[in-house]
């Protein structure tokens, strides 16, 4: 219940602050034309990592982002030895400066789907009647779905209007947390080698991309 109260609140600031800009910039909405954002992730390839972008400004103050990511990375950070990632990201940008969107800072709010395939060794425990330790370690192949919302504080920089570079950097939490497998009591946090793309996280990023359709 705690992690579906903190998924609530965080939706509802992005979510407000798009509401409220909406009434005072519905007339200037009218007069923009779309400009849109393909963007891929300049920090991503450092752990075997594809991310892509594709950003839509529709008003001054508003845009929406599609993003892909693809892992597929051996000594991976999570505890697992292998790791398989694709994630999509659904996000909305509220931007606050005085120049038009997308240039600024802005303030988003996202939503993410994410599966993922992890290799690892799983160490495990039993006691015999006697009381005596018995290790039970096996290499284990485990699939998971998750889904994610989080909020960035961001800033974008466009150059000779076509040439962007964009920095954020924010909380996100995943489900998928899971501290105890009711199928096997002996086994405790059986999610621990998705981590730490399973519960509270940051995401964060620097992309360049090329503007075009203005």
């Amino acid at each position: 219940m705690p992690h579906l109260f903190s998924i609530f609140c965080i939706f509802l600031v992005g979510s407000g602050a798009y509401a409220q800009a909406v009434a005072t910039d519905s007339v200037k909405l009218l007069k923009m034309k779309p400009r849109y954002l393909a963007k891929l992730d300049l920090v991503s390839p450092a752990v075997r990592t594809f991310q892509f972008h594709l950003e839509r400004a529709h008003h001054t103050s508003h845009s929406f982002s599609l993003g892909v990511l693809y892992t597929d990375q051996s000594d991976a950070i999570t505890n697992a030895s292998y790791l398989y990632r694709l994630a999509a990201t659904l996000e909305h940008r509220y931007y606050m400066s005085k120049l038009p969107a997308p240039q600024g800072f802005y303030l988003a709010s996202f939503l993410r789907y994410q599966w993922m395939r992890t290799d690892a060794w799983l160490y495990n425990y039993l006691f015999d009647g006697m009381g005596n330790t018995i290790f039970v370690n096996q290499y284990v192949t485990r699939y998971l779905n998750t889904f994610g919302v989080g909020l960035n504080l961001g800033y974008q920089k466009i150059f000779k209007d076509k040439i962007a570079l964009d920095a954020y950097f924010g909380p996100v939490y995943n489900t998928g947390d899971q501290r105890v497998n009711l199928s096997n009591p002996y086994e405790y946090r059986p999610n621990e080698s998705f981590k730490p793309y399973v519960g509270y996280f940051v995401r964060a990023g620097l992309s360049i991309g090329y503007v075009f359709g203005q």
